[in-house]
């Protein structure tokens, strides 16, 4: 498949599908005249990549889970290693939420004690 032809089949630009590939997190191979050649699966690798971009994941999380991402989503280790980073960034989200709940409680007091002006 070529780079466009995967951009569009995951739903995602051409740049997108480019940067992925110099991250080291999709291969291609060159073709006699310099373009990329992806194999089908990469359409799935694409969208398994977003959707951990979208989940709020880094590029370089996303790197270091780049052998699950192949595929080997039975492999015990590649579980054990995304659990733990799943576990990670739920505990990074839950001080977020703890911190923005405390927040939104000084506001609203603040709001309280002003409302009567």
């Amino acid at each position: 498949m070529k780079v466009g032809e995967v951009a569009s089949a995951a739903g995602v630009s051409v740049r997108s599908v480019r940067y992925y590939e110099s991250a080291g997190l999709l291969f291609a191979e060159r073709r006699a005249n310099g373009y990329r050649e992806f194999d089908p699966s990469a359409v799935e690798r694409v969208r398994a990549i977003r959707d951990l971009l979208e989940t709020g994941f880094t590029v370089e999380d996303v790197i270091s889970l780049a052998t699950c991402l192949q595929g080997a989503g039975g492999d015990c280790g590649c579980c054990s290693m995304t659990v733990a980073l799943y576990r990670e960034k739920l505990a990074r989200i839950n001080q977020q939420v703890q911190t923005l709940t405390a927040m939104r409680d000084r506001i609203t007091e603040r709001i309280a004690q002003l409302e009567p002006c």
